[in-house]
């Protein structure tokens, strides 16, 4: 069955029943209760998907098996997390050498880098930044952001050029703008363009190769990642990628009780069946702020396509949706008039750690009021509207979480 026509099985009646859809990690609660979606049309998606082979498709695509065609490329991130693979030690042990340089000899680092180079390292650094040594990140051409390092005394610190191909013009300009190319001997350099990165006077000793197969967007497990590593130690950047590969595991088992599939299948309904063409991420924790910002890219970056892969015909559905979001006790000071009372909808995330009491009793506070609106209120202009939504739930900001 086309994809289209099981679509047209489903409409907003019909989906809707009381729910209590949840799952539990070893870190992360999900909780999809608040969606109101009927378990009969979880259950029909997961069937829908196991007859299309879903599970067989995900372990061939972590495999190395060539499902990209138009770039006739594996997928080689899931190496980075797998400990049976011939990346994962490789890659640990250049960065361990690389941080051990590195903070054996500067006070400061300078990371160069944009897009996927910059926002999950970012959001890394954000959650985990160390107090032994300072991570500073820029990402463009416009002298503006870096303008305070031109001038500065920068011989106590590493500039770490992180770049796929070694021609990102912005990380390239602005590197060479606050260098002046005088201090190649405090130059690191992270890419798949390792002859280019010699070529530009960088010593071999301080390259770290990331595998052409590995996206920018999904490369925090790699040595992309480097000042994360810098900061958590190797141990700390091991728990991160075994967090990880504790879901890799449990999606490639079964399409039923599998946390991150359903996740997907809300996104499909409220995209699909709903027409929700938006996604609100909203993080109660500080440490989490930029977190939309990266999954912005995550989502946006990978889904925004309009050509089926196979035929090459126009699509006759909506892929992803539009993703935006921001840190929650600032949102409800900005956006949440339109959340609670506008006439759009989206398909809403919560976010939240245990890390923070006041931002958890927030968190709480405003679910509560999505779920319950007021329905007894007479004025209508202070009429607040159910809404639907899921939220997660992580124990700690531990790198495994």
């Amino acid at each position: 069955m086309k994809y289209q026509e099981f679509l047209s099985q489903f409409s907003s009646e019909s989906i809707t029943r009381t729910s209590s859809r949840n799952f539990s990690t070893n870190k992360i609660h999900i909780d999809q209760s608040a969606l109101n979606i009927d378990e009969k049309v979880f259950s029909m998606f997961e069937e829908y998907a196991k007859k299309n082979n879903f599970i067989e498709n995900f372990n061939e695509l972590m495999s190395g098996e060539r499902l990209n065609n138009t770039e006739n490329r594996a997928v080689t991130h899931f190496n980075y997390r797998d400990a049976k693979s011939d990346i994962y030690e490789a890659s640990l042990n250049k960065m361990e050498t690389l941080a051990s340089e590195i903070k054996s000899k500067f006070k400061k680092i300078l990371i160069f880098g944009i897009g996927g180079s910059y926002l999950g390292p970012k959001l890394m650094n954000d959650i985990f930044s160390s107090q032994d040594i300072e991570i500073d990140f820029i990402t463009g051409s416009d002298s503006t952001e870096y303008q305070n390092y031109i001038e500065q005394d920068l011989s106590d610190c590493a500039f770490i050029i992180t770049s796929k191909s070694f021609s990102t013009i912005e990380t390239l300009t602005s590197y060479s703008a606050i260098t002046k190319g005088k201090l190649l001997d405090q130059t690191f350099a992270v890419t798949s363009a390792v002859n280019k990165a010699e070529a530009f006077g960088i010593d071999s000793n301080n390259i770290a190769q990331v595998d052409l197969g590995t996206g920018g967007r999904f490369s925090i497990w790699s040595a992309v990642n480097l000042g994360l590593f810098i900061s958590l130690g190797r141990d700390g950047f091991e728990n991160l990628l075994s967090g990880a590969k504790s879901i890799d595991d449990l999606s490639s088992i079964d399409v039923n009780n599998n946390p991150a599939l359903s996740l997907a299948i809300q996104d499909l309904i409220m995209n699909n069946v709903l027409g929700m063409d938006s996604t609100l991420i909203l993080n109660y924790d500080y440490k989490l702020r930029n977190f939309s910002s990266y999954a912005q890219q995550l989502e946006m970056e990978s889904l925004g396509k309009s050509i089926d892969r196979d035929t090459g015909q126009a699509l006759s559905y909506d892929t992803g949706s539009i993703v935006w979001g921001g840190y929650g006790p600032r949102s409800q000071h900005s956006f949440f008039q339109h959340l609670f009372q506008g006439t759009k909808e989206a398909n809403t995330y919560f976010i939240v750690s245990k890390t923070d009491n006041l931002n958890f009793k927030q968190f709480k506070g405003q679910t509560r009021s999505l779920i319950s609106g007021n329905d007894n209120e007479l004025d209508p202009h202070k009429k607040v509207s159910k809404r639907r939504f899921s939220f997660l739930v992580l124990e700690d900001l531990s790198p495994e979480s």
